[in-house]
């Protein structure tokens, strides 16, 4: 612990000012569990920089073990997500990927592995992720293989335009506005996945459950709730959807914005609290075997709030 110390004291020192500046005994603003989480984790952890996420619950860490450098992002009890840095070169499986996709064309860096995820949808053989600029704007790629369902490996590739993010399933590193509105709202506390962009401004997606039925809300960084709802609503026909919900749509398919002209396959409406959203699933036409597919969240406004591109090659 003595040389995480020194370690931390020297780098922060030298960092900037977003992240902690005073790891002093006496007032300590990095909490000694998490100091002595990250000496368990790392074998001689150095270069160690942290950064408050959340206050006094989640912290960013840089760091560096074994010539090998790190990002993760812990609380005091456990690590949430960690990734090792493994250099420029475009691997061979993300080239192979992007190629069958209709995002190529974008350029590349920042690669890294997830070397550990406390919950994940599918158990992956390993996980990669890098920065992707892909039509002038930056986005985040993430791509793995897997045995789902067969024998065969599937590979699955997704694309966010969000900086980072890691998943929680545990309430107490909810905000304490976000915990407040639950209990208020009699809302039961699943998972929840929080987006960060580069300024480490948070959007919190939290899937809930009441009276037999799960779903899932948005928040924004302030804690104001910004789509869904407990009781969201299909939709079966464009025509139920405001003009400016289809012209949205219509625009981006005449400027090519998904990579193909989008076919509408799933569409669902919402609204609680006065706050209205609308959910878009879209697919590339006249391939019913392709999995290219967008996930478009929309507020009243036809204003994106998250929107992932996602596609499966078998």
């Amino acid at each position: 612990m003595k040389a995480l110390l020194i370690s931390l004291t020297i780098t922060i020192l030298l960092s900037a000012c977003n992240a902690i500046t005073d790891p002093a005994p006496e007032d300590p603003l990095v909490p000694a569990s998490v100091m002595q989480l990250v000496e368990k984790s790392f074998d001689n952890p150095e270069n160690v920089v942290f950064t408050e996420i959340l206050e006094n619950k989640i912290w960013n860490v840089e760091l560096e073990s074994r010539a090998k450098k790190y990002n993760s992002v812990l609380s005091p009890n456990s690590i949430k997500v960690s990734y090792r840095l493994t250099g420029t070169d475009v691997p061979d499986s993300l080239r192979n990927l992007l190629n069958t996709s209709v995002i190529k064309g974008g350029t590349l860096s920042g690669f890294k592995q997830e070397e550990y995820i406390s919950f994940s949808d599918f158990s992956y053989e390993k996980t990669y992720l890098a920065d992707y600029i892909w039509k002038g704007k930056p986005y985040v790629l993430k791509w793995g293989a897997t045995f789902r369902g067969g024998p065969k490996m599937v590979y699955d590739l997704e694309m966010s335009p969000f900086k980072s993010r890691f998943p929680t399933a545990d309430l107490d590193d909810m905000p304490e506005l976000l915990k407040q509105y639950f209990q208020k709202k009699g809302f039961q506390f699943l998972r929840a996945t929080v987006f960060m962009d580069t300024d480490f401004r948070k959007t919190y997606q939290v899937w809930l459950h009441k009276t037999n039925a799960d779903f899932q809300l948005l928040f924004d960084q302030d804690c104001n709730l910004i789509a869904g709802s407990d009781q969201s609503v299909r939709v079966d026909d464009v025509r139920e959807l405001p003009e400016n919900i289809r012209s949205y749509i219509s625009s981006a398919n005449a400027n090519k914005d998904y990579g193909f002209e989008a076919e509408i396959t799933g569409m669902s409406r919402s609204e609680l609290d006065g706050v209205k959203s609308y959910v878009l699933i879209l697919h590339q036409p006249k391939l019913p075997d392709n999995t290219d597919t967008w996930y478009i969240l929309l507020d009243q406004n036809a204003k994106p709030l998250l929107s992932y591109y996602s596609c499966t090659r078998y």
